[in-house]
């Protein structure tokens, strides 16, 4: 089956299984791979090559397998839509936008709590920063991305019994992450304003894609 996918899609998911199973085996060699998940830029953890890899860790096989199971019903579809080099600028644009509205976010949340986006540059406090990972920003950019080009397209999600047009069942998604975003629930460890950023980005992009090649 992994032949048959197109290329930019299987690299994607070749990556993501490779960077799972490095966060597996790396531990039993005394090596941590904290530093290639994301971080607050203020966190003495953050590197810039973060902004990258961030996105090819995931938090468990549940993690990997949500997000594989996504990519692959939406991702092989827009790809053959976009063409490969259209649809990596998706996948990445997303995910860079997914990073932005994060921390934007999380500097909000700290200046609310300290008075100062950066309390360790700034005034030496110690913040203990959760670091993000995951492909679900970029996730989503794709999912809106398939929204906006099939929006009657059926699909079942997760444990849905019955099929759902995508114009419908993306923005429900999406809905439900900016209301957890805004509850923020001390229990959730969910990056959901990653998730809203990355869908926004994603739209922009397939709006734009549409304009220009007029499809």
């Amino acid at each position: 089956m992994i032949r048959n996918l197109p290329p930019g899609l299987k690299n994607i998911l070749i990556i993501m299984v490779l960077g799972a199973m490095a966060q597996t085996a790396l531990p039993n060699i005394g090596i941590s791979p904290d530093l290639w998940y994301l971080y607050y830029p203020d966190s003495s953890n953050f590197r810039i090559w973060q902004l990258v890899t961030h996105i090819f860790c995931h938090g468990g096989f549940g993690h990997i397998l949500f997000n594989g199971i996504a990519l692959f019903s939406f991702g092989m579809i827009v790809e053959m839509r976009l063409g490969t080099g259209k649809f990596l600028k998706l996948f990445f644009i997303s995910g860079f936008g997914a990073v932005l509205l994060h921390f934007i976010w999380m500097g909000l949340s700290i200046n609310a709590k300290v008075g100062t986006f950066f309390p360790s540059m700034e005034s030496g406090l110690y913040i203990p920063y959760p670091p993000m990972l995951g492909a679900s920003g970029a996730l989503y950019g794709v999912m809106t991305a398939f929204a906006v080009l099939y929006p009657n397209e059926s699909m079942i999600f997760l444990f849905l019994p019955y099929p759902i047009k995508a114009k419908y069942l993306v923005p429900i998604i999406v809905s439900l992450d900016i209301l957890l975003a805004f509850l923020d629930l001390e229990s959730d460890n969910i990056a959901h304003f990653a998730h809203i950023g990355g869908a926004i980005v994603g739209f922009i992009f397939i709006q734009v894609f549409k304009k220009k090649f007029n499809q």
